[in-house]
C-alpha cells in the first residue's frame, strides 16, 4: 500500500473515531450504531458485548433512559495498523469526563481507557467499526452508564 493511501486511510479513521465521540456526546446517540457494521460488536474487554447495530442502538436507548448526562469523549493517539486497502486496526485512548445534568459540572476524570478498534471500509466505500473493545485503564471509581451486553437495562460500565 502506498504512503498517500495510508495517510487518506489514517484521516478517515480518525474522523470516524471523532464522529463516534461527537454522536455519543451530543447526540443523536441512536445513530452511534450505524458507526457500525451491520455485524459489528461494541464491549469491554471483561466480556460484556452489545452485538449487531439493534443491539448497539438498544444499550444507547438504555443510557438516555438514565436521564440527563454530560460526557466529553477525548479520543487521541491512534495507533493503526493497515491490514489491507479495506481493513485496519487501531488503538485509540479515551480520555471520558461525564457526570449526570447540565453543564457547566466539575471536571474530573471519569476514565482513561484504550479503544481497540477493528475497522472495515463497507461496500458503501465509509469505513465502520467492526469491532470496539473497551480496556479501562484507569478509573475515578465512580461509575459509567453505558450498559453494554445482553441486559442494556441493569448493566454498568
Amino acid at each position: 500500500m502506498e504512503r498517500a493511501q495510508k495517510l487518506m486511510i489514517r484521516l478517515e479513521l480518525e474522523a470516524l473515531n471523532a464522529e463516534f465521540a461527537y454522536r455519543v456526546d451530543h447526540g443523536p446517540t441512536a445513530t452511534v450504531a450505524d458507526l457500525f457494521t451491520e455485524d459489528g460488536s461494541y464491549g469491554r474487554a471483561d466480556g460484556a458485548r452489545s452485538c449487531g447495530r439493534e443491539g448497539i442502538r438498544a444499550t444507547y436507548a438504555a443510557r438516555e433512559a438514565h436521564g440527563l448526562r454530560t460526557a466529553r469523549h477525548l479520543f487521541t493517539n491512534l495507533r493503526l495498523t493497515h491490514d489491507g486497502p479495506d481493513r485496519a486496526s487501531g488503538t485509540t485512548i479515551m480520555t471520558l469526563f461525564a457526570e449526570d445534568g447540565p453543564p457547566p459540572l466539575p471536571a474530573e476524570v471519569l476514565t482513561v481507557s484504550d479503544f481497540d478498534d477493528v475497522y472495515v471500509r463497507c461496500d458503501d466505500g465509509e469505513w465502520r467499526y467492526q469491532s470496539r473493545t473497551i480496556r479501562t485503564l484507569f478509573t475515578s471509581g465512580r461509575p459509567t452508564v453505558l450498559p453494554l451486553g445482553s441486559n442494556a437495562r441493569t448493566a454498568q460500565a
